[in-house]
């Protein structure tokens, strides 16, 4: 199994996510990110599923802190440059967000 901090290590947003999931006692999900990342077998695998999971579960995005949500927003930005997409309606509500975050 892989362990938070080799997340962190390997990944620093997801990490911080991970975190920050588990601070908020959903260590359930958290482990579900880990999984997606440990036991995919090519990259795209990896982006797709953590992509997937944080999407279904974007709701909770809210509850974390400011570095979680920030650190949130940078893992799907990776994801959808990785894929040479973006969906223009969650860009600009991801800038609308960095703007108005409190400081």
């Amino acid at each position: 199994m892989m362990s938070d901090a080799e997340l962190a290590r390997d990944w620093p947003d997801l990490g911080i996510v991970v975190h920050e999931l588990r601070a908020a006692h959903r260590g359930e999900l958290a482990d579900r990110l880990i999984g997606n990342v440990l036991y995919a077998s090519t990259s795209g695998e990896i982006y797709n599923n953590v992509g997937h999971t944080l999407y279904e579960q974007r709701a909770l995005r809210r509850t974390l802190s400011l570095e979680g949500s920030a650190a949130w927003d940078r893992v799907i930005d990776r994801i959808e440059r990785i894929y040479g997409g973006i969906n223009l309606g969650h860009w600009l509500a991801r800038q609308w967000r960095k703007f108005w975050r409190p400081k």
